[in-house]
């Protein structure tokens, strides 16, 4: 099984979604601000910096195998996160499951981004989520 993140902003969705994942064998990690997540994927150095740096590679292991990211999150916005991730060596291979109720226009641009993630728009079944997380370990 997976160790999986979860940046979601809604602590009950996070919960739930928790709760299945870890019942199905997975470890999840719930990051409760998008900050916790940066500073877990060694991107907090460059939040602050120009996008010159985001290339940098340095030879560290992902804490999580894949990340569930809602794409409406407070302060540090979702697609500024997906950027980041997109944007550097490090990061830019971590698969991701869009887990969102964005606009179909945000959908867009964010898939244009990630072209590799997954999409599962909100309201969602947990088994719909439950075979996306499958899906992608089996692709690995």
């Amino acid at each position: 099984m997976a160790h999986v993140g979860l940046l979601e902003d809604n602590p009950v969705i996070a919960r739930l979604t928790a709760t299945m994942l870890n019942y199905t064998g997975h470890h999840v990690t719930i990051y409760e601000h998008p900050r916790d997540c940066l500073k877990a994927l060694s991107l907090t150095n460059i939040y602050h910096t120009s996008p010159s740096t985001y290339g940098s590679n340095r030879d560290i292991m992902l804490p999580v195998e894949l990340l569930i990211l809602d794409l409406h999150l407070p302060d540090i916005g979702g697609f500024q996160i997906l950027e980041m991730i997109q944007n550097n060596n490090h990061t830019r291979s971590l698969p991701l499951i869009f887990c969102t109720a964005a606009t179909a226009r945000e959908i867009d641009y964010a898939l244009r981004l990630a072209p590799q993630a997954y999409l599962i728009e909100k309201p969602f079944k947990m088994e719909t989520l439950l075979s996306a997380v499958s899906n992608i370990l089996q692709a690995q």
